[in-house]
């Protein structure tokens, strides 16, 4: 048996100790939070650091190597090893040394999966940390979006729009999110310190077929969003993702420490993007009193949301969207949401997210929480 490379057994070493790593996280709820309170903030400095330095999205250029790699790299080992398979040496070298190449690039996406990512699915819930027991009833959950409904009605209003009627957001909001997050660190621990500029994606087009209009991606340490959503939508979605970076992983408290953000410390179409986001998950988990005692409070919840609102703002994107990149589709967008539901759902409850991409919605349960302890809206 040839003897294995000093590097080899690094990989092996690296491999292990991540596999520990993510066991412990599994079982010990204090070290997950240890880990996330007072380790990632150390070894996450540097790269998001250096990150943000960029310009350009780094994670989507190396998504894109990674694809390619795949799609092109191993295709080619096997056609070269089936030309050259008289050059036994040759033939042996060359497979041998791109598995050494995959392992690698598989030990570096396990390590920033597991160090920025993983570990932090399994530590005291936000709802735990920061909020007392709250029942949540069907009365407090119309209460609550009865209030985002009023904050609706009040803003909508003062915003200029274009001539189809979405509104114009003056500038980028992009600084004024890093701030607002930076504020909301003084009530939120976790939130505390630095936020780099979050990162616009190219390859929009691609990314709204999967329906994600903000992605965190680990590997890269970033924080970026579709270019293609309508402006009023960036705000929120910018500060769910720059949580993301601050080790609040899962979906719900991401979109419940955006929402508190933009309320409380940011600009009028930063609140007015915040209430749009909770009103959609408000509203869509209230539509389940359609039928029952409560339907009438439920349409008095809403009544006062303007039409405007409904035919404009709430929606990720302009209705003619899909209209005018139509011939930007290259796969059936249906195909590409559903394999793209599929992963988000399976990584989920792969990390003990029990009811998988549903979990999106229980940020329900924290904008309750949140306002039935006193919190203005």
């Amino acid at each position: 048996m040839k003897k294995l490379r000093k590097s080899d057994i690094l990989l092996m070493a690296i491999f292990a100790v991540l596999l520990l790593i993510n066991g412990l996280s599994w079982v010990s709820t204090a070290f997950s939070d240890f880990y996330v309170q007072k380790i990632y903030p150390v070894i996450s400095f540097v790269p998001v650091f250096l990150s943000g330095l960029l310009p350009f999205s780094l994670g989507e250029i190396m998504i894109i190597i990674f694809a390619l790699m795949g799609i092109i790299g191993i295709p080619a080992v096997i056609v070269f090893v089936i030309v050259r398979r008289k050059e036994t040496e040759l033939s042996r070298r060359v497979p041998l040394a791109a598995t050494r190449i995959l392992c690698w690039i598989l030990a570096y996406i396990f390590a920033t999966e597991t160090l920025g990512c993983f570990v932090m699915y399994h530590c005291t819930t936000f709802s735990e940390r920061y909020f007392e027991p709250t029942k949540h009833s069907e009365e407090l959950l119309l209460d609550t979006l009865s209030a985002f409904s009023r904050r609706i009605s009040d803003l909508a209003g003062t915003f200029e729009r274009d001539e189809e009627g979405y509104i114009i957001v003056p500038e980028d909001p992009a600084d004024d999110c890093r701030e607002a997050m930076q504020k909301l660190g003084a009530e939120y621990s976790q939130l505390r310190g630095r936020y780099p500029r979050p990162k616009k994606i190219f390859n929009s087009f691609f990314m709204s077929q999967e329906g994600i209009i903000g992605l965190y991606i680990p590997f890269a340490f970033e924080a970026t969003y579709n270019r293609d959503i309508q402006p009023i939508a960036v705000p929120a979605t910018i500060c769910h993702e720059l949580a993301h970076l601050k080790g609040v992983i899962q979906e719900n408290e991401a979109s419940f420490t955006a929402i508190i953000a933009c309320l409380k410390y940011g600009t009028d179409e930063m609140k007015y993007s915040a209430c749009l986001d909770a009103f959609y998950y408000l509203y869509k988990n209230a539509l389940d009193l359609r039928g029952t005692d409560y339907e009438e409070e439920l349409w008095q919840a809403v009544a006062c949301v303007p039409d405007v609102t409904w035919d404009y703002d709430i929606g990720s994107y302009t209705a003619d969207y899909w209209e005018k990149n139509k011939e930007k589709e290259i796969i059936p967008t249906e195909t590409v949401s559903a394999i793209s539901d599929a992963l988000t759902d399976a990584n989920l409850t792969m990390n003990g997210v029990s009811d998988g991409i549903n979990a999106y919605n229980r940020v329900v349960e924290l904008l309750m929480d949140y306002y039935a302890s006193g919190g203005e809206i």
